[in-house]
């Protein structure tokens, strides 16, 4: 299969890496198409994962969520981060249960070696990070170029 995402060109016939690999490749480029906006992006990853699922991996499962029914964009983001962890997992042959796998995720070391998964967490940060600092309780006062001026039970930290 050749495709081109993002002026560069794959073919699967060529790709050195394994198909987990290639999978997190695509699923990168696309992400970065800077011409579409990123929840329109993420409507096409979404869709191209369970794609995968279905129709690379064999595996004739209907997913639980259809992504346009979901009303919230942060929920719509976490919903295809978990995708991509599973089609990875699946593509990976990864020889652990699933649990297992996730707990391997959890590590920086693991998944900050991943391209897909660290363009959807800054993007998550990005566009979702006042919400979630607030949710555990934490303010952020100002940003700096070094990071962010924070209040917690207040005191305030750089």
């Amino acid at each position: 299969m050749r495709l081109v995402i993002n002026n560069k060109t794959f073919d699967s016939k060529e790709f050195k890496g394994t198909e987990a690999e290639l999978l997190e490749q695509f699923v990168y480029e696309f992400l970065n198409i800077n011409s579409i906006v990123m929840m329109e992006r993420l409507a096409v990853v979404y869709e191209m994962l369970i794609g995968y699922i279905k129709d690379v991996l064999g595996i004739q499962e209907n997913p639980p969520f259809k992504f346009d029914d979901i009303e919230s964009d942060r929920e719509k983001l976490e919903i295809v981060i978990e995708q991509y962890k599973f089609a990875k997992f699946l593509s990976s042959r990864y020889k652990g249960s699933y649990e297992s796998y996730l707990d391997l995720l959890e590590q920086y070391e693991v998944f900050s070696k991943d391209k897909a998964i660290m363009t959807l967490i800054d993007y998550k940060l990005a566009r979702f990070g006042d919400e979630i600092f607030k949710e555990m309780g934490i303010e952020i006062i100002d940003r700096i170029d070094q990071g962010f001026i924070v209040k917690d039970n207040s005191k305030y930290i750089n």
